[in-house]
């Protein structure tokens, strides 16, 4: 294949997005995240490092929905942690409503 051919790494990216979005796992990993932080007590949180972590994500799947979360408010940056810093996230007081209302809704369990 020529180098013409080639798709470019904003093209193979923008693809790798919209088939996470297509098949439904970045609203379940975005579940996953918001769960991770509502047990968590009010101006506490964990880096996108420990969140990757805790859920057993890729770092890189974790960056995106934390980053798409970010946009729509549901979570908040309450601080920085380490060297290099890194920005500690938590759940906005929307994200703590959105999850207390699913958490509500399965019986009070957060779990899968």
């Amino acid at each position: 294949m020529s180098a013409l051919m080639q798709p470019t790494g904003n093209e193979v990216s923008r693809e790798g997005l919209d088939d996470v979005r297509r098949s439904g796992r970045s609203g379940s990993q975005q579940q996953v995240i918001l769960l991770q932080l509502y047990w968590l007590a009010e101006d506490q949180g964990y880096t996108r490092h420990e969140l990757a972590e805790r859920t057993g994500l890729a770092l890189s799947s974790v960056c995106g929905r934390c980053s798409e979360l970010l946009d729509v408010q549901l979570l908040e940056v309450v601080g920085t942690r380490g060297t290099p810093s890194r920005q500690v996230l938590a759940l906005s007081e929307n994200g703590c409503a959105e999850v207390a209302a699913y958490v509500k809704s399965r019986g009070g369990r957060g779990d899968e």
